[in-house]
């Protein structure tokens, strides 16, 4: 951060009213203008990050009323993001303005050269007075190894202390050597709900996870022991979402214990996991109502399947985003089978991406039963006229009708024969696969989580 050209001793620059009238914002009294600000904030800079925390700035240059309003407002100077630039000075002063406001800490590593021992231990010194007050904590890395000697000291200075307004931490970087072992920080964060570690955060870093309701694991190139994800299970008793990324676990025991979590809702599992069938063995979550695995192959729901014929895994589940396969022309009826076996009181069913070709083939029963019996709605996207035609025609047939479709809006520029699907069935334009990809770990490459058609 650079705030040479925005130091209070400047003379302020000609803004677009000067020379003018007094005009009716200038009128509003500071309470009112501050609050517009922040709604401001809030509704145009969510998620870019540099914009958000140089807004106050750009306040500043309209009237010398706004820079005085803008400059003497702490919630305005929340968001410490210190990514473009090392200028500490610039940092100390946005710091200070944030007075005793929560603030939200981003720390990103890409271009720059690191800093010094020297200088990492000045930039710990700024900003170790100020952890108690972060609301959220974001340390993300871009480069492999260039800056991991400095994340690992910042993060370090974060092990002690109280941190009791935190609510989200995130911390992404590139792995280091696995014989650095895990480290505990944030110890005391009571408030801590959600985390997502990948790569350094899912390798070295241990925040609390006993208040936790959303957690995100990633691997980037070391996945981590059975025993510490053990650990962390055992801890997260509020635990609401989990969402894991890959083979994050180095090697799944034959035989490992079943984790009680009563409050577990949702189980996501995107990209290439060997070990879906163990992952889903190792939790019992009674009122789990969705699960995710995307994409899939034709085996990881074998296991499951023959460790649970006698009684389904998860009895209040009713939400399945599954069957994009991961490889083309080996997904089909067996797949779907064997999906059906282990959850068989399915109501929703996503499918992110499918088979065209064998689309509705593939629900063909073998037998009388139908699958999924209890189904009665479906999310598809990218379908073309005959495919979803001819499934709800083949449910209608089987007497377990569909009264429910979610089509993503180039599925519904696509259909020619509306009219006659609508009277069928309730047809809604949204695409719930793409909202559970708006919070996660990539979130701007989904379709590696597609598989191939």
């Amino acid at each position: 951060m650079n705030l040479e050209t925005e130091k209070d001793s400047e003379a302020p620059k000609t803004s677009l009213l000067d020379g003018q009238k007094v005009t009716l914002a200038n009128e509003l009294p500071p309470e009112l203008l501050v609050h517009i600000f922040e709604m401001a904030q809030n509704i145009f800079f969510p998620l870019d990050q540099h914009l958000f925390w140089r807004f106050p700035f750009v306040l500043g240059k309209v009237s010398r009323y706004w820079r005085q309003v803008a400059y003497g407002a702490p919630t305005l100077w929340s968001n410490v993001d210190i990514s473009p630039r090392r200028d500490l000075g610039g940092l100390q002063v946005y710091l200070g303005r944030s007075k005793e406001s929560p603030i939200d800490l981003h720390l990103t590593y890409s271009t720059p050269a690191p800093l010094s021992q020297a200088g990492v231990s000045t930039f710990i010194g700024i900003l170790q007075p100020h952890y108690r007050r972060c609301r959220s904590i974001r340390v993300t890395s871009e480069n492999s190894h260039k800056f991991t000697m400095e994340i690992s000291s910042i993060l370090g200075s974060m092990c002690k202390g109280h941190y009791p307004v935190l609510q989200h931490m995130c911390v992404d970087g590139f792995d280091i050597s696995m014989d650095v072992q895990p480290f505990a920080i944030v110890a005391d964060a009571v408030n801590l709900t959600s985390v997502r570690s990948r790569g350094l955060g899912l390798s070295h870093c241990r925040p609390p996870h006993t208040a936790v309701t959303q957690l995100h694991l990633a691997v980037s190139k070391h996945p981590i022991l059975y025993a510490d994800f053990s650990k962390m299970l055992r801890a997260c008793w509020s635990l609401v979402t989990l969402c894991v990324y890959d083979d994050f676990i180095d090697e799944w025991p034959d035989l490992h214990d079943t984790y009680d979590m009563p409050f577990l809702r949702y189980i996501r599992i995107f990209g290439d996991m060997l070990g879906v069938s163990q992952l889903l063995l190792s939790i019992s979550a009674p009122d789990l109502e969705g699960l995710t695995i995307a994409p899939i192959v034709k085996n990881d729901l074998i296991k499951l399947e023959r460790e649970t014929s006698n009684a389904p895994r998860f009895p209040a589940l009713k939400s399945l985003t599954a069957l994009a396969p991961a490889h083309a022309g080996v997904l089909g009826l067996r797949a779907v089978a064997v999906a059906d076996a282990c959850f068989p009181g399915i109501k929703l069913l996503i499918l992110p991406n499918y088979i065209k070709l064998s689309f509705a083939e593939s629900f063909k029963p073998t037998d009388s039963r139908p699958f999924w019996p209890e189904l009665d709605g479906l999310a598809i996207r990218d379908i073309d006229d005959e495919s979803v035609y001819k499934f709800v025609q083949d449910r209608q047939r089987l007497g377990v009708p569909l009264r429910l479709l979610y089509l993503d809006p180039l599925s519904m520029s696509r259909l020619t024969r509306m009219d006659w699907l609508k009277d069928q069935l309730s047809v809604v334009e949204a695409d719930p696969w793409k909202i559970q990809c708006e919070d996660n770990f990539y979130r701007d490459a989904e379709t590696r989580f597609l598989g191939a058609a």
